[in-house]
């Protein structure tokens, strides 16, 4: 064989083999959303907006026990430059206890919050996932411990399966047992086949050891993440909290519907996407090199994969809940506008956090964060009188006015060149319109021609679909605004 030939073949084959290698982290970090949106979809079936709601409720103050797990001393793990049994032993301890005590705190308040809600149900449904959240804490460690040592491959197959369990087995809970707790059963099955995986798979056990140095280290690096957390989680979910206190858990439940089938979809690609981030700008940082070639790489790629899929979720979604959810939920749909839009705008956002943080300088998360949610919260506060739609809207108007700021963050204090991020994010927005334009011409036409049914048209619009992402994908790696190696770490 020709030399030139033999190099040309190996270099398709590490195409292929790198193709190959993000397709599957990507398909293990997204199947947790995918997974979620499924069970968010049959909540929609068989249980009322106000079930729904009493659940949605319960699971917002989960995520703020979650936000703890993986941010914080999760993020410290990736980017320390100190020995590895010592990072991982005491942020071990550190990860588990303060998980615990949060837990604790959640549990005493269950049925106060309950009281507050006026939601029946919601005290059971916050101590039964308050207590669940410390084996969670130990499979986020097992995971980060994992990523330290460079054991991608491994640390993707656990999540896979773990997902893969919490699908099949919720799904059959929810089919068959048409309440609320199916949905808790639901994630405790995630949690626990985690910690069963990560026990077995992963083999990482804390030493007995706490170095308190170490730990004032991890803890003055954490605090401006968890403070930026937690202003991030009022400013995502204040719209829920007031409706829940203002109006009805029924209300609640037709908000976070809408929420969740946009936010789902679009969180298959975002939440995966996160993660990378943290990943490849911790490991950018342990070896000093260049910000801005991570910071260009995932501000495209995000944006387009986000802009895609809610195009897809605007055109679609009109069609599919009436066809398979209840017709009480068909209020929800503008909240679904609204909040696939917001998906697309909010690449800023995201990558503040990994970039600052691989920097060292978390204080500017936390100033980010507090800033765009007074800015949100204030928002929320002045429009919700007003219902849903201008809810909604006004949301996605502020995250597309703070990712521009978050860019400008970036450049000024975290001293990166953004002007590849910022031409990425551009192009890729301007693709998105394009793809939502085009689907929602072909659509409409299909509708008007093809005497298939509704579930037929909707088939073949689906396969449409495909083939346009795929063709505008192709032409977003041909202006480098959508890259492959976005899909590891």
């Amino acid at each position: 064989m020709m030399p030139g030939i033999a190099l040309k073949n190996g270099g398709l084959r590490a195409i292929g083999r790198q193709g190959g290698r993000a397709i599957f982290a990507f398909t293990a970090r997204s199947l947790q959303q995918i997974s979620t949106l499924v069970i968010t979809l049959l909540a929609a079936r068989f249980l009322v907006p106000a079930q729904y709601g009493t659940y949605s409720l319960g699971i917002v103050f989960i995520v703020l026990v979650q936000t703890m797990t993986y941010t914080g001393f999760y993020q410290f793990i990736l980017t320390a430059k100190e020995d590895d049994a010592a990072v991982l032993s005491t942020c071990f301890w550190l990860i588990v206890g303060l998980v615990s005590a949060a837990s604790l705190v959640l549990a005493l308040a269950a049925y106060p919050l309950e009281w507050m809600f006026t939601a029946p149900g919601l005290g059971g449904v916050l101590v039964l996932l308050a207590l669940i959240q410390p084996l969670a804490s130990i499979g986020a460690w097992s995971s980060a411990a994992l990523l330290r040592r460079g054991e991608m491959t491994l640390n993707f197959t656990i999540m896979f399966a773990q997902n893969l369990v919490a699908l099949v087995g919720g799904v059959a809970l929810l089919w068959l047992w048409h309440s609320l707790y199916a949905l808790v059963a639901f994630r405790y099955l995630r949690v626990i086949s985690g910690a069963i995986l990560f026990a077995v798979l992963g083999r990482d056990w804390p030493d007995l050891v706490f170095h308190k140095n170490l730990a004032g280290k991890a803890t003055a690096f954490s605090g401006g993440l968890y403070g930026s957390r937690l202003l991030n989680f009022l400013a995502r979910y204040a719209a829920d909290l007031l409706l829940g206190m203002f109006h009805s858990p029924a209300a609640v439940g037709l908000y976070r519907f809408g929420n969740r089938v946009a936010t789902g979809a679009t969180d298959v690609f975002n939440q995966p996407m996160s993660n990378f981030a943290a990943t490849q700008f911790g490991s950018a940082a342990r070896r000093d090199a260049d910000l801005a070639t991570p910071l260009a790489r995932f501000a495209g790629s995000i944006t387009l994969l986000s802009g895609l899929v809610g195009a897809l979720i605007i055109v679609f979604a009109p069609d599919v809940i009436a066809l398979f959810f209840q017709p009480s939920y068909l209020p929800a749909l503008v909240v679904t506008y609204a909040m696939a839009l917001r998906g697309a705008a909010g690449a800023g956002q995201m990558l503040v956090e990994p970039a600052f943080a691989a920097l060292g300088r978390t204080a500017w998360v936390m100033m980010f964060d507090m800033v765009s949610t007074v800015i949100s919260v204030a928002a929320i506060f002045v429009v919700s009188p007003f219902g849903l739609e201008a809810l909604a809207w006004t949301q996605a108007a502020v995250v597309f006015c703070t990712t521009g700021w978050a860019f400008y963050l970036l450049r000024r204090h975290g001293r990166i060149r953004i002007d590849g991020a910022a031409r990425n994010f551009a192009l890729a927005l301007v693709l998105s319109l394009f793809y939502g334009l085009a689907l929602h011409i072909v659509y409409g036409q299909l509708s008007l021609h093809l005497q298939t049914g509704k579930i037929g048209i909707l088939g073949i619009g689906l396969v449409t679909a495909t083939i346009f992402g795929l063709a505008i994908l192709a032409v977003a790696m041909r202006l480098r605004v959508f890259s492959l190696q976005a899909f590891s770490g």
